[in-house]
């Protein structure tokens, strides 16, 4: 309920303690003093919070929090070059990997300055070819920036795309963020028609911003407003975006 103070008192989905948020909260995911872990605060009325909605299924993907014995498929992806090749990353030795896994669970959605990831799973192998990561860029918890990893075997058959717009619609339907931004090196055309294909809007190109792997490179920056993506025929359910 609202109470005299513009608050929103209820329990936490997680631990049931009772907590108190600002009205102007509604909708929105949060961090639970008591337990830390994120909740979505109710804007219904309902007595309990809302936990994220997740895992999320698509047609052919299941898109989950990390788990442990997902470390020998992490292996095997990571340890391709080709995934890094526009990026700082680079293949990850099996203790790498084991560090990852056993910190992951550690970071909320709303921890801050932390990237969240999310593993992209095929829904019939029930094997992991893919990560997303999610990272909060404003205080206010409304914009967040996105990145996605695909395995070159998974890659040009619309995985990227579908995993993509689900996770969008998972921040602007889900937890109602304001803004999504990606970014990526301009030489990584099929990132730029990827995001491009999804709706996401071109804001701008910074002229050899980074430094990698001794060439200077250029840094094309990608958006979407929830306002704009939610609209009807956007995102991958749109034939334009089928790639």
């Amino acid at each position: 309920m609202i109470t005299e103070e513009s608050f929103i008192d209820f329990k936490c989905p997680h631990c049931a303690a009772a907590v108190s948020f600002p009205q102007e909260t509604a909708g929105y995911a949060q961090a639970c003093p008591e337990c830390l872990e994120s909740l979505i605060v109710p804007d219904d009325g309902s007595e309990v919070g809302k936990a994220l909605p997740l895992p999320i299924e698509t047609a052919r993907l299941v898109i989950r929090r990390l788990a442990p014995g997902d470390w020998k498929d992490l292996i095997e992806l990571t340890a391709d070059e080709d995934l890094f090749q526009y990026t700082e990353g680079r293949p990850l030795e099996e203790e790498e990997v084991l560090r990852w896994l056993e910190s992951d669970p550690h970071v909320k959605l709303t921890t801050p300055n932390q990237q969240f990831f999310l593993a992209i799973e095929t829904r019939e192998q029930g094997k992991l070819i893919g990560y997303l990561s999610l990272a909060q860029t404003d205080a206010q918890r409304l914009q967040a920036a996105l990145n996605i990893y695909v395995s070159k075997a998974f890659q040009r058959q619309g995985v990227a795309s579908e995993a993509l717009d689900a996770v969008a619609r998972f921040c602007f339907q889900g937890i109602k963020l304001h803004r999504v931004s990606a970014s990526c090196d301009s030489r990584n055309t099929a990132a730029c028609r990827l995001l491009e294909k999804l709706g996401f809007r071109r804001e701008g190109e910074f002229v050899k911003d980074h430094l990698l792997r001794g060439q200077w490179a250029n840094t094309v920056w990608y958006a979407a407003l929830r306002e704009d993506y939610l609209k009807e025929g956007q995102g991958a359910e749109s034939p334009k975006a089928e790639v």
